[in-house]
């Protein structure tokens, strides 16, 4: 009887097929590796920030970093990333600015700017030498992070007494930092759920938030705020604040309308239990 030594064509187009479904499953499996890898480090970065809040609130004023504290007088007006004066001291009459805020930390040598670059985006670490000749990062891609707007007269700056799941800083919010023009409400009902760009612009699965008691998640939803009633027309929340937008309606509004999303030079929360992370 004579061997066979040569395959068919059906079974070249089968061992390819294969090859090609083991290539796609180890190129999935990679880059799940790769996004859970980053996760991970985001985690660590913000986790560490946190630490860095509490070693900062053990002198006067014994609260988280908010350069000036609370502007009665300001109507939400706020003021990010301005290099040009970023070696100018703020004035605390002046705008705020959550970014001088989180400077604040690294100019008394609590944290260091890489811990302020998420490794998911293509940010960059500001590469200042002496961070005590500045008051602020020195460009949007310096800082990965969005931070609890500590300027409000409807709100108290938080403190180690605070409750322990005020959310105070997470990845990038979607409306400055990401750059998304969808609808607040169009984008939490959306697959997005109104969630970061900061781990994946399309499918964005989520973000890591940071609380008051320096414990981080991933969440899947931005509803991870102070819990309260929430618009029939939000279709995914749990019945918890939008960290990333304001309840522009008032304090006696829904908590989580979902209906409008800070700007560039403008955040002004409704009331204590509107938590807005900016940019």
């Amino acid at each position: 009887m004579q061997r066979r030594t040569a395959l068919t064509l059906i079974e070249v187009l089968v061992v390819l097929a294969a090859s090609a479904a083991l290539a796609a499953a180890l190129a999935m499996s990679h880059r799940e590796a790769f996004s859970n890898k980053t996760r991970h480090e985001c985690a660590s970065n913000l986790r560490g920030i946190g630490q860095a809040q509490y070693i900062y609130a053990q002198d006067d004023p014994q609260t988280f970093t908010a350069y000036g504290g609370v502007r009665k007088e300001n109507d939400g007006a706020m003021r990010l990333f301005d290099p040009k004066s970023r070696k100018d001291v703020p004035d605390i009459n002046g705008l705020p600015s959550p970014t001088v805020d989180l400077w604040m930390l690294i100019r008394v040598n609590n944290t260091t700017p890489r811990q302020f670059v998420c490794p998911a985006t293509k940010d960059v670490e500001d590469k200042v030498t002496d961070a005590t000749k500045y008051w602020d990062f020195g460009k949007r891609e310096n800082l990965s992070y969005a931070y609890l707007y500590q300027h409000d007269p409807d709100l108290e700056n938080v403190s180690t007494s605070s409750h322990p799941l005020i959310p105070i800083m997470a990845d990038g919010n979607p409306y400055l930092r990401g750059k998304i023009d969808a609808k607040p409400l169009d984008d939490r009902n959306s697959d997005a759920r109104g969630n970061s760009t900061n781990h994946g612009r399309n499918k964005r699965p989520g973000q890591n938030v940071l609380y008051q008691d320096s414990h981080v998640n991933f969440e899947t939803s931005p509803s991870v705020g102070l819990s309260g009633r929430f618009s029939p027309e939000l279709k995914k929340s749990n019945g918890r604040d939008n960290i990333y937008t304001m309840n522009a309606a008032g304090a006696d509004a829904l908590v989580d309308p979902g209906d409008a999303s800070p700007t560039p030079k403008l955040c002004n929360p409704a009331s204590s239990s509107d938590a807005v992370l900016v940019p």
